[in-house]
């Protein structure tokens, strides 16, 4: 049987088109299910978070984790939407600064902080000693100069606050599951055009068919006798 001429690329055409439009369509649908982009405002994080900062969160995360920066919402401490803090501990642990210490200790050992400004760990100097309840965390901005943070809520669960609190956990944009949302999106917009310019191949190719010989329409034929 003879095939119809640029029947193949038609084929592949669709096939790309459809992949291109799924690919893309999932990487997107995805990321807005797992991450959530907000922009930070405020100092309260700097030199680690400048204001006017993107921040990638992964939405709901299933874990906490000392160090990791974290968006939350705190009915207690009676803040106007979110606010972003890093965990300097998690349930169990014991956290403690003294005016004039040079660190703050975490289970009886100095607690190495680079991220934080002016390598000033305990300013403005407000002492605590916090033994973590469970399910809880205790949350500092990296600029203790100017962040109003768990030392401020001593007499709310001692500063700590619930781990369904946190709403988010900041990610590198360029962790491996980004990468790979980022390459099931780039190989889906490289499919689009490649299954558009065979699509029309097809049609140039299905055109050109030269016009099989046979009778005409509405002809008369008529027998010499």
């Amino acid at each position: 049987m003879e095939h119809r001429p640029g029947r193949i690329r038609g084929i592949w055409a669709i096939v790309l088109l459809i992949s291109g439009v799924a690919l893309n369509a999932g990487a997107i649908a995805l990321m807005l299910s797992l991450f959530k982009p907000v922009i930070y405002g405020g100092d309260a994080m700097l030199p680690t978070l400048s204001d006017g900062d993107r921040v990638l969160l992964k939405k709901d995360p299933p874990e906490v984790r000392r160090g990791d920066i974290v968006s939350y919402e705190s009915v207690a401490w009676q803040r106007s939407g979110p606010s972003i803090g890093r965990v300097v501990a998690v349930e169990g642990d014991h956290i403690a600064f003294a005016k004039g210490d040079a660190t703050l200790t975490l289970n009886g050992q100095p607690l190495d902080e680079p991220y934080v400004l002016g390598g000033a760990p305990g300013d403005p100097g407000l002492s605590f000693a916090v033994s973590v309840p469970k399910g809880r965390v205790f949350v500092l901005g990296d600029n203790r100069g100017n962040s109003e943070d768990s030392r401020y809520f001593p007499e709310l669960q001692y500063g700590t606050l619930a781990v369904s609190d946190v709403t988010g956990v900041r990610v590198p944009e360029k962790n491996a599951l980004m990468l790979t949302f980022g390459l099931a999106s780039s190989v889906g917009t490289l499919a689009l055009p490649v299954g558009l310019g065979l699509g029309i191949a097809a049609l140039v190719a299905r055109r050109k068919q030269p016009v099989p010989a046979g009778p005409v329409w509405g002809a008369v034929h008529v027998e010499e006798s």
